[in-house]
């Protein structure tokens, strides 16, 4: 079950204990023993492929981790981000990370989570498969995000394509380094 409350700034949507909330436009530590994952994704026109990050960090602002992929691949771009939060969901599941908020810059992406209605497409197909694996950890939330509140999750989108199809970073490339000594300041 999932309840919505309208708020003036930001909407929050409940699924069970997970929450949904949105208009974010500056990059902000989650709550103290919680992470936060930035999510975000490119289409490289030139290249004929998509790319896609999630860039984990502590309730400090450290780094915690970084997942990178790029694939060709035929979808839309609402298809692409919302796989990409799916991939998210598993990459923080698999390293057993609870307490997570995940921030998209997709405000359809976060609102189709919260609405009641969903269509037939591929895209409301993936957005059902994210809302079960939201009800299977309570302490999990999305959030909406002004792109500029992430300039490191853009910037790694854009070197993404660079790498080999899929890295893990455990500890920050290079690229990144003074985006997150500004964005602890």
């Amino acid at each position: 079950m999932q309840r919505v409350h309208k708020n003036p700034s930001p909407t929050v949507v409940q699924h069970g204990q997970n929450r949904v909330q949105g208009n974010n436009s500056v990059w902000e530590k989650p709550r103290e023993t919680w992470l936060k994952c930035n999510v975000d994704a490119a289409f490289h026109d030139h290249k004929h492929i998509t790319s896609f990050v999630c860039c984990v960090r502590d309730s400090r602002g450290q780094f915690i981790q970084v997942q990178t992929k790029w694939q060709r691949a035929n979808m839309t771009v609402l298809e692409r981000k919302a796989v990409d939060l799916l991939d998210a969901i598993h990459f923080a599941d698999v390293n057993r990370w609870d307490r997570v908020v995940f921030e998209s810059d997709s405000a359809t992406l976060v609102q189709a989570l919260s609405s009641p209605d969903h269509g037939d497409s591929e895209f409301y197909a993936i957005i059902f498969i994210i809302i079960y694996q939201l009800s299977l950890h309570s302490n999990f939330e999305v959030k909406f995000f002004r792109r500029q509140a992430s300039v490191v999750a853009h910037t790694l989108i854009r070197a993404a394509c660079f790498w080999t199809n899929h890295c893990i970073f455990y500890s920050y490339p290079f690229c990144i380094e003074h985006r997150l000594i500004n964005d602890n300041n």
